[in-house]
């Protein structure tokens, strides 16, 4: 169906989280929740003006999938979101889905996976306020992400999976919440924004073109009907994702993987990817059980690239783990995922998962090799 004449359809999905009144008990005022048909009536003046400006008809239609903290979101939820927009792709031109803070990031990484080469926005907002109460973001969010949805732009057109929260527009792989408190409350993790958004749209045209790239490969060109839509929305969550300390027992890898069935680990790691040598025994042991484990670092903004020191060296000479580089821990985790239901499914072997991890597929990751000076 898509965009009919100056008809412009654009289907709003809620998943409850702050936006929606989602809060503490003890601050929750019934009169602030919000149903997704609610939101339709908070930005029925934006849709007007909207219309106006460009000259459309937007037609705005409502589902809730979900009502719940975005703490309690799960790969059900990513995997439920994924088969919805596919069912409804014929029928709309762009999507915008209301979200939680707390687990935006993974969201917007995990339907970058599950969605390869959608030819329309899939834009993601939240609030860190409720809508309706005094000092709410929400309304200016979702009039924000509603604005770049509907913008009829000349040129790279705005599609693919991206956050619009506060000021920024970030490309689905790279969302990361920075701050529990600022109406900013995410950055675009170790790169720049694909753009910002306030009293006009800037975008970093440079940056759109790279987000572009990803969603018209040799292998699929960006999908105009459903029936092309390339969608692939499985996860295997069978991870342990580890903190490393001084002292930390080696015992734990193991013990996870005969006790609790892991299949797969992410460590944060001490410098650039550099865990302690006591636990060679243990990446050995994962290594010839073909359990991956991706090795990141504890520094805020680290690269986990195994070049700088002894520790890691012996991990990458030896090929006992796999370097993070510049992934976020959202993207990792649901890559991981996503990698390892592939693997499970004989889709993958180890061999191919561990050459995957450090192969850029969504704009997740940037190899970066050191050359001395």
């Amino acid at each position: 169906m898509g965009n009919v004449g100056n008809a412009y359809r654009i289907h709003l999905i809620t998943t409850g989280g702050t936006i929606a009144g989602q809060v503490a008990a003890d601050k929750q005022d019934e009169s602030m929740k919000r149903s997704a048909d609610e939101f339709k009536d908070l930005i029925s003046g934006t849709l007007g003006y909207l219309n106006r400006k460009h000259k459309l008809e937007i037609d705005l239609t409502t589902f809730e999938l979900a009502n719940i903290d975005s703490s309690n979101i799960k790969p059900s939820h990513w995997m439920a979101l994924v088969d919805h927009i596919k069912q409804e792709y014929d029928k709309h031109d762009a999507f915008i889905i209301t979200h939680g803070t707390n687990t935006l990031g993974y969201t917007c990484a995990a339907l970058s996976f599950g969605i390869a080469n959608p030819n329309k926005p899939i834009l993601l907002t939240g609030s860190q306020v409720s809508a309706g109460l005094p000092g709410s973001d929400a309304l200016s969010n979702l009039e924000n992400a509603l604005r770049l949805a509907a913008w009829p732009r000349e040129g790279n057109p705005i599609k693919g999976v991206m956050a619009v929260f506060g000021s920024y527009i970030i490309t689905g792989t790279r969302v990361k919440k920075d701050t529990e408190f600022d109406y900013d409350a995410f950055k675009s993790f170790s790169s720049s924004s694909i753009g910002r958004i306030g009293r006009i749209i800037n975008i970093d045209e440079r940056n759109l073109e790279k987000h572009l790239r990803y969603l018209n490969t040799g292998t699929y060109p960006v999908a105009r009907n459903a029936k092309d839509l390339v969608c692939d929305n499985d996860f295997d969550m069978r991870i342990a994702s580890l903190t490393e300390f001084p002292g930390m027992s080696t015992d734990i890898f193991k013990t996870l993987v005969t006790h609790n069935n892991v299949q797969g680990f992410i460590l944060r790691a001490f410098g650039a990817g550099d865990p302690c040598t006591d636990h060679r025994l243990a990446f050995e042991y994962l290594k010839g059980m073909e359990i991956p484990i991706v090795v990141t670092t504890q520094a805020p903004n680290g690269n986990s690239n195994f070049q700088v020191n002894d520790p890691g060296k012996l991990l990458r000479d030896n090929e006992l783990a796999i370097p993070a580089y510049d992934m976020s821990i959202e993207s990792m985790t649901t890559k991981l995922a996503w990698l390892l239901a592939k693997k499970r499914k004989g889709e993958m072997t180890y061999k191919q998962l561990c050459k995957e991890m450090v192969h850029d597929i969504r704009g997740e990751i940037h190899v970066l090799w050191e050359v001395g000076i």
